[in-house]
Order: C-alpha cells, then sequence, then structure tokens
C-alpha cells in the first residue's frame, strides 16, 4: 500500500492559476491540491477546520495580505509550512516574507518540474532558497557586522514594505487599498509614513529607487 498523498490547498483569488497548480500536481504520485480558497480569509476559515500539509499562498489577494496570514499561520499552526507563490522575482520581497515564516518563495513563471522539487523539498521538513535568497538570509542573519549601513527600504515596516512595492509598481492608492482590504485614507497615512521615511518628495523617485535596488524589474 502507497504513501497517502500529501494533502495541499492552495490560495489565490485567480480561478486558473488554482487550476493550472491542480494540473500540474495531478502529474505527481506524492501530493495533491484537496482543496482551495480565494482570499485570505477563506484561507483561514478552511484551516480552523481541515487539516493540510502545506499551503500554497498568492501574495496579493483580497482580505488579508499574505504577511499577516503567515504571522496568523505561524501562532496557530506553527508546523504548518507556507510556500509563497507570486508574479514577481523580486528577492527583496521573497527575503521579508521568508523572514516572516514561509518556508519557500516561488515565481509563477517556473517550470512547473522545478515547482514539483520544491514542494516535495518543503514537504520534507526543509525551506527552498534560491541562491540569492540565501545569500541575502545569511548577510541577515549570519554576518550583520558586516553591513556598513541599513538601506533606506529596511528601515520600513512590513506592511509599509508591501505598499512601498505596490507603489513602486505603478499602482494607484485606491487600487492598494482595494488589495490590502485597507481604506485609502489609511493607505495614504502610509504612503505619508514611507515618504518620510526613505526622504522621498515624489513617487518617481520611489520608484526609481525600487528599481536602483532590484526590488522591481
Amino acid at each position: 500500500m502507497g504513501k497517502p498523498l500529501k494533502r495541499i490547498i492552495i490560495a489565490d483569488d485567480h480561478a486558473v492559476v488554482r487550476t493550472g497548480m491542480q494540473l500540474i500536481l495531478d502529474e505527481t504520485f506524492d501530493m495533491k491540491i484537496s482543496d482551495e480558497a480565494a482570499n485570505g480569509n477563506e484561507l483561514l476559515e478552511k484551516l480552523r477546520v481541515i487539516s493540510y500539509d502545506l499551503v500554497i499562498l498568492d501574495i496579493f489577494m483580497p482580505g488579508k495580505d499574505a504577511i499577516d496570514i503567515l504571522k496568523e499561520i505561524q501562532s496557530n499552526w506553527p508546523q504548518l509550512p507556507v510556500v509563497i507563490f507570486s508574479m514577481n522575482p523580486d528577492d527583496v520581497y521573497a527575503v521579508r516574507m521568508i523572514k516572516n515564516g514561509a518556508s519557500a518563495y516561488i515565481n509563477k513563471e517556473t517550470d512547473p518540474q522545478i515547482i514539483i522539487e520544491i514542494l516535495r523539498t518543503v514537504l520534507s521538513g526543509k525551506k527552498f532558497f534560491t541562491q540569492p535568497q540565501s545569500a541575502m538570509l545569511a548577510e541577515l542573519v549570519i554576518e550583520p557586522e558586516k553591513k556598513t549601513g541599513i538601506l533606506l527600504h529596511e528601515t520600513l515596516s512590513d506592511r509599509e514594505f508591501q505598499i512601498f512595492f505596490m507603489m513602486a509598481s505603478g499602482l494607484k492608492k485606491s487600487e492598494i487599498a482595494q488589495k490590502v482590504a485597507l481604506s485609502k485614507h489609511t493607505i495614504g497615512n502610509h504612503r505619508s509614513n514611507i515618504m518620510h521615511k526613505m526622504n522621498f518628495s515624489t513617487n518617481s523617485e520611489l520608484t526609481r529607487y525600487a528599481i536602483q535596488h532590484g526590488i522591481i524589474k
């Protein structure tokens, strides 16, 4: 009798992504997408009543944002691994997610066979980091004394960094508010804090900085 399939839940607000991941894992013998969620709140509701072996989490969804979800999973289901699934290949954002408890950060354009191997690595109890992510984590954790100064974006809170990233990506205040389920007024306050901390006066300065530091491509 074979080993039981590993039960995976995917949380993504795009049905085509959920279906695509289902098709990828249908080709495997050891894991399957056993459930889906279209937003963070739905995911957390399902986690409270059903047991899974792994969560695949889209980085931007309606309702709770990925960092808040990660923190809640870490608090309530600390043994449950979470793999972040994102359209953005940015390693700076990836390291933020890993520091908050993610076991891996996968770009949605990654080859399906590599995705399968990453998921197997995480399901075996390990974390998966790319070489750039490993180097950044080593700099932050292993050799912090070698850092000559703190970069401006490192002064931002997790929420501020998320909004900074979306601002630099060209999203409007109303679009950001919808994505993170906050009011436009609250987003405006966060924007003011970000601009003050980073000493910027315009969005173009912020975007230029993000490009120069590899935060957006």
